[in-house]
């Protein structure tokens, strides 16, 4: 028999953490009219219980986590923007064209969109700890491979694509652990600093690797620094990184089993068994014991060995709330790739740039996306805090709150029409301002306002996407992943047939058209629609 209850809800394995020992918490008791009054509160509940924190890790747990997610976060920016340099290099090292050593970055970008298919989704399956080894440790073999590889260019193509599959689900994992250990009130004021943070990878990737190519005159050690960095991170992740997938220790109170632990735990394991080994050993009793508290501590080898579906994250791009939030954060990356492949031939060739002079002009963006997430990862928690106001809902920060009947959706995307408004302004100034040569100022100018918009736009959204997808946070952070790669590569194709033929001024007011016109239609959606099209999703029906 069906449920009689007003709302039904579909056992999707999206929704909640399939692995969670806890039940999801009990539906707050909002009201169904913005214009309600009285607000509400878990707290409210007639008979009095404790409320379950969402998250055992102390504020400075958090902080160190912060700090360690920044250092892997500098992983795929880093890898792209230090090997562009190095393009002249290569061509004359492996005797091929510079079409040739061209396609590696066309494999880098395929693989950025394959790993997080592989390995976001395994995340949120066996953890976060263990994925992060497993693809530093990938990383790390590829950039030494790179940095031995001295005569073939098929081992370049090979090794960059390894390389590319160990740096770019970093972005991915690290949406599922803010997830994991943050409340969606203040989700905002960890991701905004950490993503802020690796994207200054963008800004000195070039001046790492233009450096040391220049001053070695060789490739070699460019990679060597980064087989130096993929060791370190191993190391850090190794001693440092708790593991905080909820599927694996819910709010941080389960015991992970070996492979989840940080190394230094096993330094005290054998530093007490030597300390113990003059005692008696363990009676038969006690090791029973010993033996059912594991077994209470974890899941059980078969449950936790389950082998994700890879095709998870694709299935998420094809649901309607989904579609539309997933362009709402993959056109503005399109765009901003376009606008940094437009760069070189326009300083270099309109404004007269030098070499240096060009590789310098990448800075504004790249502060303009420092600063945009960090202003943005404030103006998240703000809107969020409003939104609730508004309908009488009080925030709960301790537990973290049910957003299933929680406009999420409106609260993220709140103040999206001014973004836009300035976005669209400033995309198609940009196109005709280099048009018509007005003076390089402007254009830079122009860089960093888009990069922080479309930054912005990004975390905003990719947030979101994890907000309605609770239960495989770093699955839904990949499909927007594979989304903003695939949009990446279209535009970047597109981009050169298209000033040639109509001119910079045409192509970015026609970008400016599809990027910003159909955020304005998204954005509606989203507000109007979307929170219905997740309730429909999960199968519920409203039925009064």
């Amino acid at each position: 028999m069906p449920p009689t209850t007003k709302d039904t809800i579909s056992h999707d394995p999206l929704a909640y953490p399939s692995h969670a020992t806890e039940k999801p918490q009990p539906e707050l008791s909002l009201p169904h009219h913005p214009s309600a009054k009285e607000p509400t509160s878990p707290a409210s509940d007639p008979v009095s219980t404790p409320l379950r924190p969402y998250t055992t890790f102390t504020p400075s747990h958090r902080r160190l986590i912060t700090l360690i997610l920044i250092l892997t976060m500098l992983a795929s920016p880093l890898t792209a923007t230090i090997y562009l340099p190095l393009l002249p290099l290569l061509a004359s090292h492996f005797h091929v064209s510079l079409q040739a050593i061209n396609l590696t970055i066309t494999l880098y970008v395929i693989f950025q969109a394959i790993s997080p298919l592989l390995f976001a989704t395994a995340s949120d399956t066996f953890g976060r700890r263990p994925i992060y080894l497993v693809t530093f440790s990938v990383y790390a073999l590829a950039s030494l491979g790179l940095a031995l590889n001295r005569s073939s260019y098929a081992w370049l193509l090979v090794l960059r694509a390894l390389q590319s599959l160990g740096a770019s689900a970093v972005l991915a994992i690290a949406y599922g652990v803010v997830a994991d250990l943050c409340v969606p009130a203040e989700r905002g004021a960890m991701q905004g600093p950490a993503l802020g943070a690796a994207n200054l990878a963008v800004c000195i990737g070039p001046v790492i690797g233009g450096w040391v190519a220049l001053g070695s005159g060789s490739y070699e050690w460019v990679f060597w620094c980064l087989v130096i960095y993929g060791v370190l991170v191993i190391f850090v992740v190794g001693m440092g990184l708790p593991e905080t997938a909820r599927s694996v220790v819910g709010n941080g109170e389960r015991e992970p089993r070996w492979w989840g632990k940080i190394w230094w735990h096993f330094s005290i394991m054998w530093w007490k068994a030597r300390r113990d080994s003059h005692q008696d050993e363990e009676s038969g009793t006690d090791q029973e014991k010993k033996a059912e508290r594991d077994d209470q501590e974890s899941p059980s080898v078969k449950e936790k060995f389950k082998v994700p579906n890879l095709f998870t994250a694709v299935r998420i791009i094809f649901r309607k709330d989904a579609a539309l939030v997933l362009w709402m954060a993959g056109s503005p990356y399109a765009i901003w790739y376009c606008v940094q492949a437009s760069i070189p031939p326009i300083f270099k060739n309109i404004y007269g740039f030098n070499d240096f002079q060009v590789g310098l002009s990448f800075l504004t963006g790249g502060f303009g996306t420092v600063i945009g997430s960090y202003a943005n990862g404030k103006l998240m928690d703000w809107n969020y805090k409003v939104t609730a106001r508004q309908i009488g809902h009080t925030v709960d920060k301790v537990s973290g709150d049910d957003l299933t009947h929680f406009p999420i959706e409106r609260a993220r995307a709140r103040g999206s029409w001014h973004i836009l408004a300035v976005y669209i302004c400033a995309l198609a100034g940009y196109g005709w301002t280099v048009s018509f040569h007005v003076h390089e100022s402007v254009a830079l100018i122009l860089q960093f306002v888009l990069a922080a918009l479309c930054t912005a736009f990004q975390q905003t959204f990719n947030i979101l996407l994890v907000d309605v997808f609770p239960g495989s946070p770093s699955t839904a952070a990949a499909s927007g992943n594979i989304t903003r790669c695939a949009l990446s590569a279209v535009a970047v194709a597109m981009l050169q047939p298209l000033v040639d033929a109509i001119g910079r001024g045409w192509v970015f007011t026609l970008l400016s058209i599809l990027s910003g016109g159909g955020g304005i239609a998204a954005n509606w959606l989203i507000n109007n629609r979307g929170m219905a099209w997740r309730h429909h999703r999960l199968g519920m029906h409203d039925t009064g």
